[in-house]
């Protein structure tokens, strides 16, 4: 044995040991990895070389009554590539050019490029972007698709129902109380990636497919929403008011035909949206109504046998004074009927009238008409409005609630009790919501007809309805009027409050019915801050719910005839002549033509229609027109409402 192996064996043999001992530490650890703990291994590699991604659901629509999309969600392509995996960039430069109608350059400038990942093209619109992306995409091309919400109708009926975010999540309105409903459920897919970090899919990768969300069906009908939308939107313009808002129901089921406020905000540009534009006023926002919250106190001076409609009232020539406060009429009246000074909005005869009534009777009726409670409408953040406890009442409250303040109301509560004194005294909950459908076709109800309480008799509703009906033919609700349709509304013309004063700037509002003896729609229309052409509701408000009347009855194509000869005794006077219809063909007037004899008929109102459609309607009358002009009617002879003979000639007047 050399002196040199025994100077060093003491090393070697340290070395040899060590070695032993690490590759036997190393065997057992494979061996445990890869035999005992063989599914930790497993997930690992699946974490290295394998990932889940999230597959969007299909956000479920929104439809009106009809059936009619108000929703929908549009699929957007994108295709990218990453410049350093691409083995033939000319082709992709062909293919891209040829579907893009684009430079084949163009193209190529971005697949030259020294940046690891471009884009070829962003936005795609789905048609292209499905077919290209569904045949076989060059290796280093890749699509992504991006669902994007989108709104049909623009900004009709926005505020109801909301928009959605980035996300696909609902920010506002419906699409926000809802969006557990609508959403959906996320799916998910496996992919996998080679030792280089490519994208791989193999057959055998496991996939859940995505859950779309329910579709919800509302109890809106689009094409009035439309109609009173535009409405309220001349309305601001003409008055050049703050805002105005609208509610349209049936008062015998309680469906919420159309519920709208303008301005409202166009949910396809978020970017130019609002938080101020978001609120849905008619549910959100109380105000007080002023002489539309007459009939309350009527009610409960009928009911109670207080007053009958026949009973007159001094209303002190125009000014009285009561519990140290002056009370001022509009007009200066004398003697009046409790139902003329209904039909008149005195304010001092309905207060002179309301001493009649304990503060307790009139408290109660307030809330039995559901005043000062939710109307239980499925909408987020109502409004429940306000209204003191009689027992807290100053001596002045009776007299001041009994006129529109000292309470505060929504559009919709207006609604609602204005339908109970419609429908023979039945206060009904809001239905806005009718189903929801789920993408498998099972239907879930929502709103059904649910009756709250009984707010009177129908023998006094009768009669507010009679009153509130010549409010309309002779009272100051004469601008909603319409010969042979028989509205019955109330007008209403508020002060508003700042800093806790009262100021000269109002609140304008019309409450009605339609047609008072079977009535089909309940209508409140209030316009904020009227700044022009009046401030009243007999002159702001009470002409909107006109139009939309008129409008409403020639979008239902109805027959003039089959209206008139359901009137009652009371007005069969005015309406017992047989009729002549124009049958809808008058767009943009509807209204029926009354026969006085066989000769006469009564002249329709043109103002505002177009040339071609005034002449159409008046040749199928009989009468020869003579037109001065260009553009829309802007005046005529003789006026409406007037009697003219068959063959007579009428002028109309056109005009920007």
């Amino acid at each position: 044995m050399s002196m040199t192996y025994k100077k060093f064996r003491g090393r070697y043999i340290s070395v040899v040991i060590t070695s032993i001992l690490i590759w036997t530490v190393m065997v057992i650890r494979m061996f445990y990895i890869q035999v005992i703990d063989a599914e930790s291994l497993g997930s690992a590699i699946e974490s290295r070389f394998e990932a889940k991604v999230t597959i969007a659901p299909l956000r479920g629509n929104f439809y009106d009554r009809n059936g009619k999309k108000l929703t929908d969600n549009i699929e957007h392509f994108s295709f990218s590539a990453r410049p350093s995996e691409i083995k033939d960039r000319d082709a992709i430069a062909r293919l891209f050019s040829k579907t893009f109608n684009k430079s084949k350059a163009h193209y190529l400038n971005k697949l030259n490029s020294n940046k690891s990942f471009v884009y070829l093209e962003r936005n795609v619109n789905p048609l292209m972007g499905r077919e290209l992306s569904q045949g076989p995409l060059p290796v280093g091309v890749q699509v992504e698709t991006d669902v994007r919400r989108y709104y049909p109708y623009g900004n009709i009926a926005a505020p109801l129902i909301g928009y959605v975010g980035t996300d696909n999540h609902g920010l506002s309105g419906l699409e926000s109380h809802y969006d557990h409903q609508l959403a959906g459920i996320e799916g998910w897919k496996e992919l996998g990636s080679d030792g280089h970090g490519n994208t791989r899919i193999r057959g055998d990768f496991k996939e859940q497919k995505p859950f779309n969300g329910n579709d919800c069906y509302l109890t809106i009908d689009v094409d009035i929403q439309v109609i009173i939308e535009e409405e309220l939107k001349s309305a601001v313009e003409r008055h050049n008011a703050d805002k105005a808002m609208a509610v349209l129901v049936s008062p015998k089921t309680g469906e919420v035909i159309a519920l709208a406020n303008w301005p409202g905000f166009n949910p396809n540009t978020r970017s130019e949206i609002t938080q101020a534009a978001l609120t849905s006023h008619p549910i959100m926002s109380a105000f007080e109504p002023g002489s539309t919250f007459k009939v309350i106190g009527a009610t409960a001076l009928l009911e109670e046998s207080r007053i009958q409609p026949m009973d007159v009232i001094y209303c002190e020539e125009g000014e009285f004074q009561i519990h140290g406060i002056t009370i001022k009429d509009w007009r200066s009246f004398e003697n009046l009927t409790f139902s003329e000074v209904m039909q008149n909005s005195s304010n001092i005869g309905v207060i002179k009238a309301m001493e009649l009534l304990d503060n307790a009777k009139f408290f109660s009726q307030a809330r039995k008409f559901g005043f000062s409670e939710k109307s239980g409408v499925q909408f987020p953040y109502e409004n429940q409005g306000s209204l003191k406890n009689n027992k807290f009442w100053s001596s002045v409250s009776k007299s001041e609630i009994s006129i529109g303040y000292e309470v505060a109301v929504t559009t919709l509560q207006l609604a609602m009790a204005y339908s109970a004194i419609s429908n023979g005294g039945v206060l009904l909950k809001p239905q806005l919501i009718e189903k929801f459908r789920t993408p498998a076709g099972y239907e879930q109800k929502v709103d059904q007809m649910d009756a709250i309480r009984r707010v009177a008799s129908e023998r006094t509703m009768r009669t507010v309805s009679d009153i509130l009906e010549k409010a309309v033919s002779q009272g100051t609700g004469l601008n909603a009027f319409l010969p042979g349709l028989r509205i019955a509304g109330k007008t209403g013309t508020a002060k508003k409050i700042k800093n806790g004063e009262y100021v000269s700037e109002y609140i304008a509002s019309f409450a009605s019915f339609y047609p008072a003896h079977d009535p089909k729609y309940t209508l409140i229309v209030v316009v904020d801050k009227p700044r022009k052409g009046g401030y009243t509701g007999g002159l702001v408000a009470a002409p909107v719910a006109k139009e939309i009347y008129r409008r409403i009855y020639t979008l239902r194509g109805q027959d003039p005839e089959s209206v008139q000869e359901s009137h009652s005794v009371a007005s069969q006077d005015q309406y017992n002549a047989p009729t002549h219809s124009l049958k809808g063909k008058l767009l943009s007037s509807s209204l029926p033509v009354i026969r006085a004899n066989a000769n006469n008929l009564t002249m329709p109102d043109l103002l505002g229609m177009s040339l071609k459609m005034s002449l159409y309607g008046l040749y199928s009358m009989g009468l020869n027109p003579i037109t001065q002009g260009s553009g829309r009617v802007i005046r005529q002879t003789p006026a409406a409402g007037k009697l003219v003979e068959t063959g007579q000639t009428v002028e109309i007047y056109l005009g920007d």
